[in-house]
C-alpha cells in the first residue's frame, strides 16, 4: 500500500480566510467520507505534504493532530500516518456524491447558472484532476 498522493485531491487557498490546517482537515475528512481515502491508506509525511502545499510543517502537524484526536487518522511505527481502521463505515461514497450533486444543481438554478456553464466548470475540474493524476503517475 503506497502513500496517497495529496496533489490529486488536496488543495489549499491561502486567500480564502479559512486557516490552512482547517482546509487540510476538511479535505481529508471529505476524502474519507466519499471513499477516496479508506482504512490503512498512508498519508504523506508532514514534511512531504508541507513541501507539496508550500505551507509550514507546523500547519500540517496541527491538521494531523486534530484528525488524530477525531479518530480519522493514526500514526503507526514504521508505517507512518494512516487512515484509521473502521473509518470505512463513515464513508457513503457514491451516494454522498449524488446528494452533493443535487445540492449543486439546486444552487446553480437558484444563482441563475445555466446547465452549459455548470458542465463547462465540471469538465474543467475533471481535466485538471486527470492531469494531476497523470503527472503524479509520471513522477512529476
Amino acid at each position: 500500500m503506497g502513500v496517497i498522493a495529496a496533489a490529486i485531491w488536496l488543495e489549499v487557498d491561502t486567500g480564502c480566510g479559512v486557516p490552512i490546517y482547517l482546509q487540510i482537515m476538511d479535505q481529508v475528512r471529505h476524502a474519507v467520507e466519499v471513499g477516496s481515502l479508506t482504512s490503512g491508506d498512508r498519508l504523506p509525511t508532514v514534511r512531504a505534504l508541507a513541501r507539496e502545499l508550500t505551507v509550514a510543517p507546523n500547519t500540517v502537524v496541527r491538521a494531523y493532530s486534530e484528525l488524530q484526536r477525531a479518530g480519522l487518522i493514526e500514526s503507526r511505527a514504521g508505517v507512518g500516518t494512516v487512515v484509521s481502521e473502521g473509518v470505512d463505515e463513515m464513508s457513503r461514497g457514491v451516494e454522498a456524491l449524488y446528494e452533493r450533486l443535487e445540492v449543486l444543481a439546486r444552487d446553480a438554478v437558484g444563482l441563475g447558472i445555466t446547465e452549459d456553464e455548470l458542465w463547462e466548470r465540471l469538465d474543467a475540474a475533471f481535466e485538471r484532476f486527470h492531469e494531476r493524476a497523470a503527472d503524479n503517475r509520471e513522477g512529476g
